[in-house]
């Protein structure tokens, strides 16, 4: 359960939105807010990813960052019924009535590229 994590040595990321309140979506779609002890804090995923492959504790970083570490064993996926909140990426450009090629090329394989289950998830069973 997401309360589970106030018992818990937490690492946390200086630039969440939520600050030291983790949310966490069920497989209802119901959130769970939960304010955990966050004995670090990190400007930088990597830093974190390092902290908690110390020993230092849980972290919130997406599977781009810890993936790899999840997949060998060296991390381990807590809470699998639950997931964060996703996160939207924006493509910005001055106007579409001169939007060149390029530009285009770019935007459709970025909505490509994070449509459904991103690349690094591909073929893991850790989303």
């Amino acid at each position: 359960m997401p309360a589970d994590l106030m018992q818990h040595r937490c690492i946390g990321y200086t630039y969440a939105a939520t600050g030291d309140e983790w949310q966490l979506i069920d497989r209802c779609g119901k959130t769970h807010a939960v304010r955990v002890d966050c004995h670090m804090h990190a400007n930088n995923g990597d830093t974190a990813r390092l902290a908690a492959l110390a020993g230092q504790g849980v972290i919130w970083q997406p599977t781009f960052l810890t993936g790899d570490d999840l997949r060998a064993g060296k991390l381990v996926h807590v809470l699998p019924d639950y997931r964060l909140a996703e996160i939207d990426i924006l493509a910005m450009y001055p106007s579409r009535r001169q939007l060149s090629a390029r530009v285009r090329v770019m935007i459709d394989f970025l909505v490509d590229a994070f449509s459904g289950v991103p690349p690094w998830d591909r073929g893991s069973r850790h989303r």
